[in-house]
């Protein structure tokens, strides 16, 4: 079906949409679910450098508090617009809008839905901005309200610096056994231990400003990566391409050295391509047409390489020699490699993704050090018919189009297919950049003493503090006990891996775990000062209570239960192929069934849908609207032989209400019910159908505008609107 996807745009105007709050916008990837809100007391007055104790750092504490409930805040907007789903008792989680206001301060920090240091990055922001989650108006205006009131907020606390590591109060503070403080400021740059030989490009994304971002890597020429349209420098290391426009491409005569090194007649026949990257969403690409992270083409149908994503998938291109393969087909380096779609193995976070290829083994995936033991379909052959012409770029093609969205933190090529074990290394050595950050203890243990650790800025939103080694200057005959590690004198209630170490010290230098731990960022790493708490230290032992769990959040009122609900993936793939009369055994709608499986319901309950489900509903029903309108008889038996003229073009076959009748009617009184209390009106039904038809139809013109083929395909999509419609799924 050759326009499938012009279709599959303007079927979804009616596609599947559950009653509640699950449904609607959706998340993006269709995922997100916070943690249950947390009101927890805190030791000590809470945070944004203000007290010591345990607590959640973030969000400014009191004062933060005071400006998150103002007028001009978040709160007044979380209550007035999303309270019926995240009140408490409603299914969205975090409870953003919870009653208590405490209560819904804490969940908004908690589960970093806030970024004060850039408002407009703030997950409440881009839920309105990018996902269009339930705007209560336009969405646009929607989110540039919610980033004033997130700025309101920040302008009451960012300005508030944290405590000065040289203050002597913050050197040991009173109620707690603890190290000097330090902020990143006096962080040693350490070395990654990653796998780098054979290395011939290498992009750390390090710079933090400007439009260029170096290659690095020993061999020239140097592939500088030019930045254009809106893209966005992370903290710690990344750049998030965020617009449509955003990309960043070498020049063509820098690009060649991809030629020289590997594919030349002097080259290896042989390479990696390294990613960390971070996808946006798990929504964007598909097989046929993958979102690009990183490509060496020339547009969207020559590839010499490229990795890029199709919703969970990863797909990677190769042009190579091999026999068997049609010539479009190998100027675009397909058939390509994709990770099975039932193993979801591309997720909207943190990941390390790496393709080789060499001829013996052809393509292969590895995902966080993985191999993904998908079997590439073409055999390995040599490279050497790549064309030197080509360009590198990440984030869109050369021509500037099939968009990616998400963070690159960092792009390896090497001229070598690496190991698994140089894949697993260079995994282990993380994606940002290392530090050691050192604790003064000479007012606990005595002088001379420390603890070291290896930090790191983990994402947006947290550190990482790795294998902490405890320094006495020869003391040694007692023990460490319960290591925290505080941000602006708080030291967070989760994500305290360190806290039940209970180690004897025996030797000068201890290394007291190999263990990492994720510390949630306040202020940022510019601002942001760390201390380490200790229950027992030398001969000072003054234990911090523990909160234990923590509490219910208080009851809101009883949860309401919806009187309908969504059919589950069995109930909707025998719906579609009863009411199609195409039936559940067809072999082309039952691969298609197998691959949307993960995709659809699980579930009846409507509070769970999300819009990733209705995206799998949709495809399903073209798929069966494709196999009935096709086939001659299926189509008589549905619409009625000879009511409806299958062969005349698009201009001929709709242009009066009569034929456009003979279709709508049969859609409308086959595919819908009557007298339920849940139906939608069929009256109501028929306008919209026939308006749809309209802006189908709207440019045929002349027979040549709209063949015979695009009349089918027409009738496909709008079957497809009924057939993935709450009026054919909901029950």
């Amino acid at each position: 079906m050759t326009t499938r996807q012009a279709v599959t745009l303007t079927a979804l105007v009616l596609a599947l949409a559950a009653a509640g709050c699950g449904g609607g916008g959706g998340s993006g990837d269709g995922r997100e679910v916070g943690a249950s809100p947390t009101n927890v007391p805190d030791e000590g007055t809470g945070s944004g450098g203000t007290g010591i104790g345990v607590g959640v750092p973030g969000g400014g504490g009191a004062a933060g508090q005071a400006a998150f409930e103002d007028p001009m805040g978040v709160y007044p907007l979380t209550r007035q617009y999303c309270v019926q789903c995240h009140a408490g008792s409603g299914p969205g989680f975090p409870h953003i809008a919870h009653p208590d206001a405490e209560t819904a301060f804490r969940a908004v920090v908690d589960n970093q839905k806030v970024r004060l240091l850039d408002p407009s990055r703030s997950r409440l922001v881009q839920r309105l901005s990018m996902d269009r989650h339930f705007c209560w108006s336009d969405c646009a205006a929607n989110a540039a309200q919610m980033q004033a009131a997130i700025q309101f907020w920040a302008d009451a606390v960012v300005s508030a610096l944290p405590p000065d590591p040289n203050d002597p109060n913050a050197v040991n503070p009173q109620g707690v056994v603890t190290s000097e403080g330090r902020t990143f400021l006096n962080a040693a740059r350490t070395e990654s231990g990653r796998f780098q030989d054979e290395l011939i490009a290498y992009w750390k994304f390090e710079e933090g400003t400007g439009t260029i971002a170096a290659d690095t890597a020993p061999v020239g020429p140097t592939m500088n990566l030019n930045l254009t349209g809106d893209y966005e420098w992370q903290s710690g290391g990344g750049i998030a391409f965020i617009d449509t426009g955003a990309r960043a491409m070498a020049d063509p005569n820098d690009s060649k050295k991809l030629y020289n090194e590997i594919a030349s007649g002097n080259g290896t026949q042989q390479y990696t391509v390294e990613a960390w990257i971070i996808p946006a969403n798990t929504t964007q690409g598909s097989v046929d047409n993958p979102a690009r992270i990183v490509t060496y083409s020339s547009g969207p149908d020559r590839h010499n390489f490229m990795l890029g994503q199709a919703l969970y998938q990863y797909v990677a291109l190769n042009r190579n020699e091999a026999l068997g393969v049609p010539s479009n087909e190998r100027l675009d380096g397909r058939p390509e490699l994709a990770t099975l779609d039932a193993d979801e193995d591309l997720q909207a976070n943190l990941q390390h993704a790496v393709m080789t290829y060499d001829p013996m083994r052809g393509r292969r995936m590895y995902v966080d050090g993985v191999f993904t033991e998908d079997d590439d379909p073409v055999p390995g052959a040599n490279v050497i018919n790549w064309d030197p012409t080509f360009v590198f770029a990440i984030g869109r093609e050369p021509i500037n189009n099939r968009r990616w969205f998400g963070t690159v933190k960092s792009v390896a090529i090497f001229r070598r297919a690496l190991t698994p074990a140089q894949i697993m290394q260079n995994y282990l050595a993380g994606a940002s950049q290392r530090f050691t950050l050192r604790f003064g203890l000479d007012a606990t243990v005595g002088a001379g003493a420390w603890i070291e650790f290896t930090v790191s800025e983990f994402d947006a939103y947290s550190y990482l503090f790795c294998a902490p080694t405890l320094e006495t200057a020869g003391r040694t005959g007692f023990s460490v006990q319960t290591v925290r590690v505080a941000v602006n004198g708080v030291a967070p209630v989760a994500s305290q891996s360190f806290r039940t170490l209970n180690i004897p010290i025996t030797a000068s230098r201890t290394r007291l775990t190999d263990q990492c731990q994720v510390v949630p960022k306040d202020l940022g790493a510019d601002q942001d000062t760390f201390h380490i708490f200790f229950d027992t230290l030398g001969n000072l032992s003054l234990p911090i209570a523990d909160l234990g769990p923590n509490p219910p959040p208080a009851p809101g009122p009883a949860q309401t239960f919806a009187g309908i609900g969504v059919r589950d993936f069995a109930q909707i793939n025998d719906t579609m192929g009863k009411l199609t009369g195409v039936g559940t055994n067809n072999a082309t709608v039952k691969a298609t069934y197998l691959e949307l499986l993960q995709q659809l319901p699980s579930t009846s309950d409507p509070y769970g849908f999300v819009s990733a489900q209705q995206v799998g509903i949709a495809r399903l029903s073209l798929e069966y609207c494709d196999q009935m309108v096709e086939n001659v008889g299926l189509r008589n038996a549905f619409f009625g032989a000879g009511t409806f003229d299958f062969t005349a073009t698009g201009d001929v076959a709709f242009n009066d209400q009569t034929k456009r009748d003979a279709i709508i009617n049969p859609l409308v009184d086959k595919m819908l019910g009557t007298a339920l209390n849940n139906q939608p009106n069929q009256t109501d039904v028929r306008p919209v159908l026939n308006t749809l038809m309209t802006d189908l139809t709207t440019t045929c013109t002349t027979p040549a505008a709209c063949p015979a083929t695009f009349t089918r395909n027409a009738v496909k999509g709008v079957c497809s609107a009924v057939l993935s419609s709450a009026g054919a799924q909901i029950y």
